[in-house]
C-alpha cells in the first residue's frame, strides 16, 4: 500500500476518484469533477492505493484561510474495500503529510448516525466539538469534529 498526493496530471486516477464519489455518495452527494480538481490544486487530495494501483481510500482536504488548519471535506472507501482498515491507514498517513505542511488542526463534519465513521475519527484523535443542527438543510444534522496536533 502507498499514499499518493494526487496531481492534476493523474487523469486516470482522478477518474477513479470521481467514480468512487458517485458510487459512495450518489450524483448529488459526492464531489464532482470541478470540486475534485479544486481539492487537488488548492487543497490536498490523498489516496491510498494497493501495489497494483487499485483505489483503496480517498481523503479530500480544503485549506482554511488565515489558519494552519484544514477541513476534511470528503473521506471515502469503495464499498468492497470497507472494513479492512484502509480508511484508518489513509487517515494516519494523510495526517503525517499534513503535519509536514505545518497543519495544526483538522475539522470535519459527520452524520451523527454514522457510528463507524465517528468511532474511526475518535480513535484517530478527533473530538466532537458541537452538534450543527440542520447544517445541510432541515433535519440534516452534523457533528463538527476537531483534531489538534
Amino acid at each position: 500500500m502507498k499514499i499518493v498526493e494526487v496531481n492534476p496530471e493523474d487523469r486516470e486516477l482522478i477518474e477513479k476518484i470521481y467514480q468512487n464519489e458517485i458510487d459512495s455518495f450518489g450524483v448529488m452527494g459526492g464531489a464532482d469533477m470541478w470540486m475534485i480538481m479544486s481539492f487537488i490544486r488548492y487543497g490536498k487530495l490523498y489516496v491510498l492505493l494497493d501495489n497494483k494501483g487499485k483505489l483503496l481510500s480517498v481523503a479530500q482536504y480544503q485549506a482554511i484561510l488565515g489558519k494552519n488548519a484544514v477541513f476534511l471535506y470528503g473521506f471515502s472507501t469503495p464499498e468492497l474495500q470497507r472494513g479492512k482498515g484502509y480508511g484508518k491507514r489513509l487517515l494516519e498517513l494523510s495526517h503525517e503529510a499534513l503535519r509536514k505542511n505545518d497543519i495544526e488542526k483538522i475539522y470535519l463534519t459527520v452524520d451523527p448516525k454514522n457510528l463507524p465513521a465517528i468511532s474511526m475519527y475518535e480513535k484517530a484523535g478527533y473530538k466532537i466539538e458541537e452538534l450543527q443542527k440542520d447544517e445541510y438543510g432541515k433535519g440534516i444534522d452534523r457533528y463538527l469534529m476537531v483534531k489538534i496536533f
